[in-house]
């Protein structure tokens, strides 16, 4: 699973590790990362690490990176998060794998909001996983 989203270090961080928490306590042999279509910043912001280490993550020593072609045609399932992928890394991806969650609230206006419209999303789609 390749979670997209604009900077590669907040709404797609989110979904990795809670996506990677679900699929592991249900034993599904699948694995997310995260990438963003323009990274900005080295780091994840304080307030994410806060957040997510509230919810059992560390992740102070995440470096967001920018999303390749390789990654897409890599994943099983693309999810952007609010942006769209960039020209060429939709060239490396069969169309129907990239899905778009684009109700997901920033997370500047509040942790809990987007960690709840994200673990919702990521119920569905691990639900759907796991029928398969």
């Amino acid at each position: 699973m390749l979670f997209v989203c604009e900077h590669g270090n907040v709404k797609s961080l989110m979904a990795a590790s809670y996506f990677n928490q679900l699929a592991q306590e249900l034993r599904l042999p699948f694995r997310a990362v995260s990438r963003g279509i323009a990274p900005d910043s080295t780091t994840v912001p304080p307030a994410i690490i806060q957040g997510l280490r509230a919810d059992g993550f560390d992740v102070s020593s995440f470096h967001p990176s920018a999303v390749t072609s390789s990654d897409v045609s890599a994943s099983q399932r693309v999810i952007t998060i609010g942006t769209v992928l960039p020209v060429d890394a939709q060239l490396a991806s069969a169309q129907p794998k990239i899905e778009q969650w684009n109700d997901v609230p920033p997370a500047s206006v509040g942790y809990g909001a987007t960690r709840d419209s994200l673990k919702r999303h990521i119920k569905e789609l691990v639900e759907q996983l796991d029928k398969r």
